[in-house]
């Protein structure tokens, strides 16, 4: 009898490829796919709002997939009944599961350990932060902000790290839910993103965790691959196409699946917007882990 457990990989990190990681892991058939790369599952269980997963819900029975009910999950105990349905239904095919909400950024260790001692009993579970140069990051995340109303609304992607330069120079602690309107109060979604720091501490207080240096990973540098393949235990040679590198701007290739990158950058940044913001970011640069960007 197998008595080994299954893995989840836990992946987070907006603009900074998350979604390249996620596609390598369910095309070397690591994991199973998802119903979609980002369930947000687990923060409507934490706000006990299942109302914020009825689109997807809805979406999900339009298009006939399997295992819609998983966005009717309101309970860790339910999430995790349903991820282990998912993956022994197709466990000769992968060798786990995965969530890659990029929400899950903003938890704090409260909101973690709500969920962790449960997922740890159930499975091996594996966490990829995987982090971008700091200002490039930010820079694409100011422009691809979709609410309406929000203060930078009608700047461009320049202006918009202009305006929000005298904000940066120290950390934004994470809190879940964040907000996307006003960069001059907590929470803001865009700050708490750039706070490398906190997000790899909360993780790793709770389960093995690896940091991924984007440009590392796709320049194939300092043996990110190998240094990956070793946390996982796997043997992935391929990586899918991530357009954020080489960084090409607003040049970026159009390519299918992956709007959410080539859209963010419309501008190249200037060396003086970059050279400002790197100073000011200079907290995230010299935190933990070092990064060489």
């Amino acid at each position: 009898m197998d008595t080994k457990k299954p893995l989840m990989i836990f992946s987070m990190g907006g603009w900074s490829a998350s979604t390249p990681l996620y596609l390598t892991l369910c095309k070397n058939k690591i994991v199973r796919r998802s119903l979609v790369k980002e369930p947000n599952i687990l923060p409507s269980i934490i706000l006990g709002n299942p109302k914020m997963l009825l689109n997807k819900y809805r979406k999900c029975k339009e298009r006939h997939k399997e295992g819609c009910e998983g966005f009717k999950c309101t309970s860790v105990d339910a999430y995790i009944e349903w991820l282990l349905r998912r993956y022994h239904d197709k466990k000769d095919k992968c060798m786990g599961v995965s969530d890659a909400t990029n929400t899950h950024i903003f938890f704090d260790v409260n909101d973690i350990a709500k969920f962790a001692s449960k997922f740890k009993e159930a499975f091996e579970v594996k966490v990829l932060i995987i982090c971008r140069d700091p200002v490039k990051r930010l820079f694409s995340h100011l422009n691809s902000i979709l609410c309406s109303g929000h203060l930078l609304e009608n700047f461009s992607q320049n202006k918009r790290l202009e305006v929000v330069m005298p904000y940066l120079d120290k950390p934004e602690p994470m809190h879940f839910p964040g907000q996307n309107y006003d960069y001059k109060v907590k929470s803001y979604e865009p700050f708490m993103e750039c706070n490398y720091p906190e997000m790899i501490a909360n993780w790793s207080k709770f389960f093995d965790t690896h940091v991924i240096c984007m440009e590392d990973l796709w320049g194939n540098k300092n043996n990110s691959l190998e240094k990956l393949n070793t946390f996982l235990g796997t043997s992935i040679t391929k990586l899918t196409p991530n357009v954020y590198y080489p960084d090409l701007g607003p040049n970026a290739p159009h390519l299918d699946g992956l709007k959410d990158q080539w859209s963010s950058d419309t501008e190249f940044i200037t060396k003086k917007n970059y050279d400002l913001a790197r100073e000011k970011l200079n907290w995230v640069y010299e935190g933990f882990p070092p990064m060489q960007w």
